[in-house]
């Protein structure tokens, strides 16, 4: 799992092409396993993947949809994925992290999300075509889920993924089409801002120079606190060994919350880095979810 790649290079005009990493599933062996042996895993849980398609500016996308055979209502959980992952990615955490559920506690469903660009999906990755993007699964999401609406609709990012769930939640905070009150957002590894991630890597650059390189505006610092304000339960996981995004943007991120007033949990899970922090801290991200209270 990535954010941007911590390879070191001393050229600046590499940042835009470092942002995204898309790659394909359809055709790939070792996805294509990864979707067949977890669909497997996840059948003897009592669920079921299957494929959701939208339209985003006339492209079709794709995201998995992990849910329940037996149709009760529970959370709704929207995942987004790092730089360099995609959707399919996330099978195997589904599938791992409901071994840590309480008895008693309401089986979730998760929509795994792709990026325009990534996965199958057509177009083009971009903080406004993957709002579209998220907007569109969501809506999707909710009507194959009709007849079992879902309790509440929660967002889990990781790296970049942080960035595509709080955008997503502070434009959903200050909507009035989606009836459901706003829900738990869990943020992975969250840099800043990408100004303040390319200022990691080229600290040795202007950041005006680099505000002109870097045109894609992801910004935690702003919308975070947006969806703080606009009622989203926000908690922030962040691996004090994490190699690529310093832990202290995610404690600068939890700062400006309680700078507003806000409840806000920050966990810092030891013994694990930026890429393997998801598997390694289980436990914590299924606390988080609210699937386990230990």
């Amino acid at each position: 799992m990535h954010c941007l790649d911590g390879t070191s290079s001393s050229n600046p005009s590499n940042v835009p092409a470092r942002l995204y990493h898309p790659r394909p599933i359809q055709g790939d062996p070792y996805y294509e396993k990864v979707v067949s042996q977890t669909s497997q895993q996840l059948q003897r849980r009592g669920y079921r993947v299957q494929e959701l398609k939208y339209t985003v500016r006339n492209q079709t996308q794709k995201a998995f949809l992990v849910r329940p055979e037996q149709h009760k209502p529970a959370p709704l959980w929207l995942v987004f994925g790092g730089n360099a992952m995609v959707s399919a990615d996330w099978l195997p955490f589904c599938e791992s992290i409901l071994s840590f559920k309480d008895a008693g506690v309401a089986q979730p469903s998760f929509l795994l999300v792709d990026y325009p660009g990534y996965g199958d999906n057509g177009g083009e990755p971009s903080p406004s075509s993957t709002l579209e993007a998220s907007q569109q699964a969501l809506e999707q999401v909710l009507r194959e889920l009709a007849e079992s609406p879902p309790q509440s609709v929660n967002l889990l990012g990781h790296s970049l993924g942080a960035a595509a769930a709080s955008q997503l939640a502070a434009k959903l905070a200050r909507s009035d089409t989606y009836k459901l009150p706003p829900g738990r957002l869990v943020l992975s590894s969250p840099f800043l801002s990408i100004d303040a991630m390319a200022a990691v890597i080229f600290g040795f650059i202007p950041p005006w120079v680099l505000r002109t390189l870097v045109t894609h505006r992801w910004n935690n610092a702003e919308m975070v606190p947006k969806a703080a304000l606009g009622g989203w339960e926000v908690s922030i996981i962040h691996p004090k060994l994490d190699e690529i995004v310093p832990v202290r943007h995610g404690e600068e991120l939890f700062e400006s919350i309680q700078a507003q007033g806000k409840e806000c949990k920050l966990l810092k899970p030891e013994g694990c880095g930026h890429n393997d922090c998801v598997f390694a801290a289980l436990r914590t991200y299924a606390q988080v979810l609210g699937l386990s209270r230990l």
